[in-house]
């Protein structure tokens, strides 16, 4: 690649990231018209419409990956207390991701859809298990939620007490986007 095209790079990046902040302004003044005009559902759809482009083009992201007692839905869940996993007891993780894609289904609806691999390291950082494709989801949608949450579930019966963390990949089978987050816990005697 020559210094050339290497400065052509940047330059591309800096330009698709003023187009974004224009229309994430324009959008912002035209909500505030709106609001001015009393039409509160158009000023929320234009905001809607910024909040959009940040989202197209930010990359995978967890805002928040903890353990859980129970999970029912975004943001509905029991933070776990630290405290060690019984041997027999499953390890329970809320997710939420952000900037994922959206794809359709077979009836041509929205569909969010994602793989996760995942691998368990120990103490020591030797890698004890690994899954790829550890879980697979697919979630139909009516419109392109943003507020939308996984929860994995790991049964690690016969795993030897001690310190682990649970490392992911979670990858986004609309785009090429992916992210990783990593979960320590401990497994009791």
């Amino acid at each position: 690649m020559t210094s050339k095209s290497l400065l052509t790079i940047p330059i591309l990046l800096w330009l698709t990231g003023m187009a974004a902040a224009g229309v994430i302004s324009d959008k912002a003044g035209e909500a505030e018209k709106l609001l001015e005009a009393g039409d509160h559902v158009a000023a929320l759809e234009a905001l809607d419409a910024a909040a959009d482009a940040i989202w197209t083009a930010m990359p995978l992201t967890i805002r928040k990956a903890v353990l859980v007692d129970s999970s029912s839905g975004y943001g509905i869940y029991a933070p776990r207390e630290e405290k060690p996993y019984a041997q027999e007891e499953d390890i329970l993780i809320y997710v939420e991701p952000l900037g994922f894609a959206y794809g359709r289904d077979s009836l041509g609806g929205l569909q969010i859809a994602f793989d996760t691999d995942m691998s368990l390291v120990d103490e020591d950082g030797e890698e004890v298990l690994v899954r790829e494709d550890f879980l697979s989801t697919e979630t139909p949608v009516r419109y392109r939620n943003r507020e939308f949450n996984l929860s994995l579930t790991l049964n690690l019966t016969g795993a030897p007490a001690g310190v682990y963390t649970a490392n992911f990949l979670l990858k986004d089978r609309h785009s090429d986007k992916t992210a990783e987050f990593s979960v320590p816990f401990e497994i009791g005697e």
